[in-house]
């Protein structure tokens, strides 16, 4: 089995986390393999999430930052949480997607809604 993590950076303001959590849901409705996450300041917590997955068998996981710039959280704190879970899951396959700002397509979607 395949999973789907849409990793986010958070918020206080509880409206930015929902509108990850309302992304998510639709997506889900699509593949229903996918999950999110948080990073800082909400829950669930990327770490609390890959242990979700790994304990429901799932063998190959699938990370998408949900980010537009390639910041401290996409170049350090996603790869190394993976790190970690690799060392105790060497049978799971970790691949990170690239982070939304790097997202084929996204200048035309940027185009299209203004």
């Amino acid at each position: 089995m395949e999973a789907l993590i849409i990793v986010a950076h958070g918020s206080k303001i509880k409206s930015s986390n929902d509108e990850i959590i309302e992304i998510s849901n639709k997506i889900k409705n699509k593949n229903e393999n996918t999950f999110y996450a948080f990073l800082e300041l909400s829950e669930p917590s990327f770490y609390d999430v890959l242990k979700e997955v790994v304990e429901k068998k799932y063998k190959k996981i699938k990370i998408f930052p949900y980010f537009l710039a390639a910041g401290k959280h996409v170049l350090a704190d996603i790869p190394n949480i993976i790190k970690e879970f690799k060392t105790n899951h060497k049978d799971i396959e970790f691949t990170v997607l690239p982070h939304f700002g790097q997202c084929n397509g996204v200048e035309d979607l940027i185009l299209s809604n203004s």
